[in-house]
């Protein structure tokens, strides 16, 4: 029945799609009124006149200040965007809601600690950090937050915040589906439409997202940018060659890189098998890995395969980017692929070839990926990663691995360097308050 609803939904006119949306949307909000009432009264006292000397922007995400893509995301954002020309405010729980996009194309919920935040991040940058408490995050849609201390209406009430800057995987989504009376804009980052009439823009992070909304999201509400990246921490490259050393690598050695989250929902073997393979004939190459899933470390461990060297994750910029700058080329695996691809991204910027793979869910990194600098196999096709792994192997040893990542680097700076992105958001940020 469900496939039935999806192949009619599918041929249904872009306006009758927005109409199914819209009353899916409300129905859940109407359907939760009495908790909202109960919960959080100051829901209905948000302000509508605002006269503030400067205009003030709320960033909102539960895991804020976490080192996800989707969290980097937003602090970047928050940290470039001119605060000379607005006050900027980040909302943000240190227990957090993980979304998991999982093999079945699903998002899972789950309450997990945020442990280390990055604070340290926003460190002499004129950002009022807003760190609220729960009670419970319910695991079914619209997720409502029970519990919220500070609640996000109370920080709209008493900060007389302008506009709501806030991600999500696209849907109709606790709390900012019932904040109707300041606009909002929203980091789309898995495509689901929404229609909330004060959602001004989505911001989706690749092309792939945008079309999965374009039929339903009037066009002029769609926007493009990928995630966004700084360069390199200062003193990246010593810190890289330092963790080479102290792993005993040679400079002459090549070390693959993977680096994401520790998450067997996304865990793809691809890139070990191959990994495995080529180490057996080519004893001195190396695989440094960020943040291993549990099942990665049980398949080295049982099937013996050497040179792999595993980091524990890290919310320090100076080890994420001690990780790029170590490694050679970025081995990238992830089954679900990738809606975005911030791990992608950065590599780039350090100049880092990249090896990775189609998925049967998401392919945003083939966007922005070409043959000058990378290596793509086939969904499941271990035999061609080997050989894109030999390829890099025998690249390096030619020295030609540097002219390729130069090449990386160069477009990586144009599409992903916050410098040359952040005046495209501060004026949809303008737009946005006009509204």
């Amino acid at each position: 029945m469900r496939e039935l609803f999806k192949k009619i939904y599918n041929i249904m006119p872009g306006f009758i799609k927005r109409f199914i949306v819209w009353i899916y949307s409300d129905y859940y909000i109407l359907k939760n009124k009495k908790f909202l009432k109960k919960e959080y009264p100051e829901y209905l006292l948000i302000q509508k006149n605002r006269n503030n000397i400067k205009p003030r922007i709320l960033f909102y995400e539960i895991g804020g200040l976490g080192f996800g893509g989707t969290s980097k995301f937003l602090q970047i954002l928050a940290k470039h965007l001119g605060n000379n020309r607005y006050d900027i405010y980040l909302m943000y729980s240190l227990r957090v809601r993980s979304d998991i996009h999982d093999s079945g194309g699903e998002l899972s919920q789950r309450n997990v600690p945020l442990g280390e935040t990055r604070t340290d991040y926003f460190k002499d940058i004129p950002i009022k950090l807003i760190r609220f408490d729960y009670d419970k995050l319910e695991n079914k849609y619209p997720y409502l937050i029970q519990g919220m201390s500070p609640s996000i209406f109370e920080v709209i009430n008493k900060f007389n915040i302008d506009l709501l800057v806030t991600t999500g995987a696209g849907y109709s989504e606790f709390p900012f589906n019932i904040v109707k009376n300041i606009p909002i804009i929203l980091l789309n980052i898995f495509g689901s439409p929404n229609v909330q009439k004060n959602i001004i823009y989505n911001v989706c992070i690749s092309k792939a997202v945008a079309n999965k909304i374009k039929s339903i999201v009037p066009e002029n509400k769609i926007k493009v940018m990928y995630v966004p990246s700084e360069y390199p921490a200062k003193n990246s490259f010593e810190n890289g060659k330092a963790l080479r050393k102290k792993l005993n690598i040679k400079d002459d050695e090549i070390v693959f890189g993977r680096i994401g989250r520790a998450s067997d929902n996304i865990f793809d073997p691809i890139g070990i098998m191959a990994f495995k393979q080529v180490v057996k004939k080519i004893p001195n190459i190396h695989y440094l890995i960020m943040s291993p899933p549990p099942i990665l470390r049980k398949i080295v461990e049982e099937q013996k395969i050497p040179n792999i060297h595993f980091l524990n994750p890290s919310a320090q910029e100076e080890d994420v980017w001690a990780f790029h700058q170590a490694i050679d080329v970025l081995a990238h695996f992830r089954k679900d692929g990738e809606s975005g691809g911030l791990n992608i991204e950065e590599a780039m910027l350090c100049g880092k070839p990249i090896i990775s793979h189609k998925s049967r869910y998401w392919n945003a990194h083939l966007e922005y990926l070409d043959d000058s600098f990378s290596r793509v196999a086939e969904i499941d096709n271990v035999e061609q990663y080997v050989e894109y792994i030999k390829e890099f192997t025998e690249l390096k040893q030619n020295g030609k691995i540097l002219e390729m990542g130069k090449k990386a680097k160069e477009k990586a700076e144009k599409l992903f360097l916050i410098k040359n992105n952040i005046n495209r958001f501060e004026k949809w940020v303008d737009k946005a308050l006009n509204n």
